[in-house]
């Protein structure tokens, strides 16, 4: 009888890994697939265009997904994921201003380069999906963080409310907002935002 009943038990096993992984493959190709798009400057692409790039059906997205804002969402969380390690300024802390100035730039710019084409789809679909704003919130205050470690040196001389100020300062001339003014308003290459924030940054912070 114990043979029995765990013998129905065994012969599902399989099928049902089979689905879940099957499930799993075809979810994370929509999601890739998407992002592919975005990345191809494609910022409006149909569900019917992801499926085929996916090569899953047209129904099956929403069997993956609740709707298009869910898709949207979750392929922003990951390209945010993807970006992670790009957010990192090395040897932070380190070395002379103009070094340091010069690193936090280049990273901040390949940066967003990187997210570019998913940043852009967020601010589009932000009032929508209310969580996007929430996740970028978390992301800037980490930039803080990391701008307060980067320029300790300089933010410690500064008295309160003061340093806060700069933290703010230095946050904004290098945010996303500022790289995108200066590469489709001013038409600036990335030679020239590179120069503009190493100018701007080290007059705010030399003392």
């Amino acid at each position: 009888m114990e043979q029995a009943r765990q013998t129905p038990v065994l012969e599902h096993e399989g099928p049902v890994d089979g689905r879940t992984m099957r499930r799993t493959r075809n979810r994370t190709a929509v999601i890739s697939a998407l992002l592919a798009m975005i990345r191809e400057g494609d910022l409006h692409p149909g569900a019917a265009e992801i499926a085929e790039r996916a090569g899953v059906s047209h129904r099956s997205i929403f069997r993956y997904f609740d709707d298009l804002d869910d898709l949207v969402r979750t392929a922003i969380d990951q390209a945010f994921q993807d970006a992670a390690p790009l957010s990192a300024v090395p040897d932070v802390g380190h070395g002379s201003l103009t070094e340091r100035i010069e690193r936090f730039v280049d990273a901040r710019l390949q940066l967003f380069a990187f997210v570019d084409g998913t940043m852009q789809v967020a601010r589009m679909r932000a009032h929508s999906i209310p969580s996007i704003d929430e996740e970028i919130a978390v992301i800037v205050e980490q930039f803080r963080v990391q701008i307060g470690e980067h320029f300790t040196t300089e933010l410690g001389a500064v008295e309160q409310p003061a340093r806060e100020f700069l933290v703010d300062a230095v946050l904004v001339l290098t945010s996303y907002d500022s790289y995108t003014i200066h590469l489709r308003l001013l038409g600036s290459s990335v030679e020239r935002i590179r120069a503009a924030w190493i100018t701007g940054l080290t007059a705010l912070l030399k003392n």
